[in-house]
């Protein structure tokens, strides 16, 4: 269970644009669960979208749809990810490393 006003990298299943216009995988900073209702002000009827995890406080906050999320890791210090691409082994297509969103220092 996410602990509301923790630190998460949470990653996604999908690439998401950040504040700054870059492509990320995964963010972190403190989360905050919200429902549709509070981000929104009504409620979607497909079940999936009905919550949220919002990342960071203040500007670089971002929010993530619930249907999104792959998993959530709690870790208070900020991690750390090379820079750059990598060749697949198995098939030799060249991946872009999953860059992590940082929502707060």
């Amino acid at each position: 269970m996410i602990e509301n006003g923790k630190k998460y990298l949470v990653t996604t299943d999908h690439w998401f644009v950040g504040p700054d216009n870059e492509h990320y995988r995964a963010a972190w900073g403190t989360c905050q669960i919200k429902t549709s209702e509070e981000v929104f002000g009504f409620t979607p009827n497909e079940p999936s979208t009905n919550w949220f995890i919002v990342v960071g406080e203040g500007e670089g906050q971002i929010l993530i749809a619930g249907c999104q999320v792959h998993f959530a890791i709690k870790r208070e210090h900020k991690p750390y990810w090379p820079v750059g691409s990598y060749t697949d082994k198995e098939t030799g297509v060249k991946n872009s490393i999953n860059k992590i969103y940082i929502a707060e220092e």
